[in-house]
């Protein structure tokens, strides 16, 4: 009768495989929740706009009731306007970056739950779809550039390939022509980093085989198809800046700020500093855990490298002691010792989400309570000045509305992405009057912005103030010039390169009154 019974080993092995498959069934999709990053978007889920959006000029108001103030809506693309680029019903808006092409046109990128479009907004009341492109369905797609190509990840826990890192070359986009050139196989990848400087990209929430924290590829070597070079893997990343250091202390080190956890499901909240310089050997310089913090979600430096502002995305649901978006300020002038200096509230009670600084100002993009526009000049005490509501029904801490910006366009143009209406464009009163009058954008007001006027002057600028028309009204006239004047740094001529008499403010006014009343008579 030997070996007619199972052995007491057949039947523990036979019970492990019955367990497995217990625990695979039901927890397979808390799981994936957890997996895949507990920020709460999958669990708020809306159906999306189904309305067409909005262009200035082609109607007075845009269809919905949008809040703001001191922004200003040029453009609205809604989702079902982007399905026939796209080539799918576009379920879902993501992330968004900006490009600008050798020409000096301007894109938005916008990310989708399932593809990424191309869209030129060089006149922005007058956006085009250039191109759209279908991918896998996830939550989470991100996109970054460097030289004339972007970057794509995606991040979903289920079997369906959306992972990869996708390698779009723009070189011809003012041809109307984007290729998708290449999908490099991966592990999921929560976000995507590119230090533009030194030329490595960096996926966060990848490594280690669990998503932890950086993988790194180098773009220098092959922009197309970057080898990996290195991975750092103690903590898990949700998503990074990575900045290489030109001067002060600090010089020639490639600094990585990642707003950490323990794991993709939170613990000990933070900043952790890595020096990335040596692929090979990379190491934490530096942490601070902020207080009340239950999820770093993602942050910036200010301009100065000084601080880092960190938006914490579980705060404001999680945490009794947060009852308004709250934001920290962290002090990074020592990276081996950043501590929290400082939060700052605009009073609402919507969750923040990501920001980006330029200038002296802050753009957060705060879900239901949209565009947050901040104003930076102290930089401890940052006082809001501008907002566009996206989504006007509410400002609950819900996971729905405006999901990002970028604030880089040399126009100074502003775009957002909001989940379930699309993309928006918008001119920022704060952004605008920032140094207005410096039409090359080198920050300064000087000669070579006025030689910018003198070349424009009585034609028509189209907006730009590249072209002269420092207040962007269509007509490079005498009150571009009185802008230029009254924010000029300065002597007129002291360099040689050019010589004018500058007529005194009210001299300047009767001489566009004399203008106007040939102009009339002709």
């Amino acid at each position: 009768m030997k070996g007619f019974f199972p052995s007491f080993e057949y039947w523990r092995r036979g019970w492990r495989v019955v367990r497995k498959v217990f625990l695979i069934s039901v927890l397979s999709i808390p799981c994936a929740t957890v997996w895949g990053h507990d920020d709460g978007k999958s669990h708020g889920s809306q159906p999306r706009y189904e309305g067409n959006g909005f262009r200035k000029g082609e109607r007075d108001e845009p269809p919905l009731a949008f809040t703001s103030q001191g922004v200003n809506l040029e453009a609205w693309i809604s989702l079902p306007e982007f399905d026939q680029a796209v080539g799918v019903t576009v379920s879902g808006g993501a992330d968004l970056w900006g490009y600008v092409s050798s020409s000096g046109r301007e894109y938005a990128l916008s990310t989708f739950q399932n593809g990424v479009a191309f869209i030129d907004i060089t006149v922005p009341s007058q956006p085009n779809i250039v191109a759209g492109f279908s991918g896998p369905l996830t939550t989470w797609r991100d996109v970054k550039t460097f030289g004339h190509y972007a970057y794509v990840v995606a991040d979903d826990a289920q079997p369906n390939d959306a992972r990869n890192i996708e390698v779009f070359d723009l070189s011809q986009i003012d041809l109307g022509v984007v290729t998708r050139v290449n999908t490099i196989d991966t592990q999921r990848s929560h976000n995507v980093a590119i230090d533009t400087d030194s030329g490595y990209l960096y996926r966060t929430g990848s490594a280690g085989g669990d998503g932890r924290g950086l993988v790194v590829y180098d773009l220098n070597a092959d922009a197309v198809n970057p080898p990996e070079v290195g991975e750092w893997d103690e903590r898990y990343f949700h998503d990074a800046q990575v900045v290489t250091f030109q001067d002060g202390p600090n010089a020639g080190r490639q600094i990585a700020f990642g707003f950490a956890e323990d794991n993709s499901s939170g613990g000990n909240a933070g900043l952790d500093i890595i020096d990335v310089t040596d692929k090979a050997n990379m190491f934490r310089v530096g942490r601070v855990l902020y207080s009340n913090n239950e999820y770093s979600h993602q942050g910036w430096l200010s301009p100065d490298r000084r601080y880092v502002y960190l938006n914490d995305e579980l705060d404001e649901t999680r945490n009794n002691q947060i009852t308004t978006t709250t934001t920290r300020i962290l002090d990074v002038s020592d990276l081996s010792a950043p501590f929290e200096a400082g939060t700052f509230t605009n009073g609402n009670s919507a969750v923040d989400h990501n920001l980006y600084t330029r200038f002296n100002l802050i753009f957060e993009a705060n879900y239901r309570s949209g565009l947050r526009v901040f104003d930076a000049t102290d930089p401890l005490n940052p006082v809001e000045v501008g907002f566009f509501d996206t989504y006007p029904d509410d400002d609950h801490a819900e996971f729905n509305g405006l999901w990002s910006n970028y604030p880089y366009f040399p126009s100074r143009t502003v775009i957002g992405s909001d989940i379930e209406k699309g993309l928006f464009i918008w001119k920022v009163d704060a952004l605008s009057d920032v140094l207005m009058g410096d039409g090359n954008y080198d920050g300064a007001v000087d000669e070579l912005d006025l030689e910018l006027w003198t070349a424009g002057r009585g034609t028509f600028g189209d907006g730009h103030p590249g072209n002269g028309d420092f207040d962007e009204d269509g007509d490079v006239d005498g009150f571009d010039f009185l802008i230029w004047q009254s924010r000029f740094q300065g002597e007129i001529g002291v360099n040689g390169s050019i010589n004018v008499t500058v007529p005194e403010p009210a001299s300047l006014f009767w001489i566009c009154i004399c203008a106007f009343v040939t102009w009339r008579r002709c």
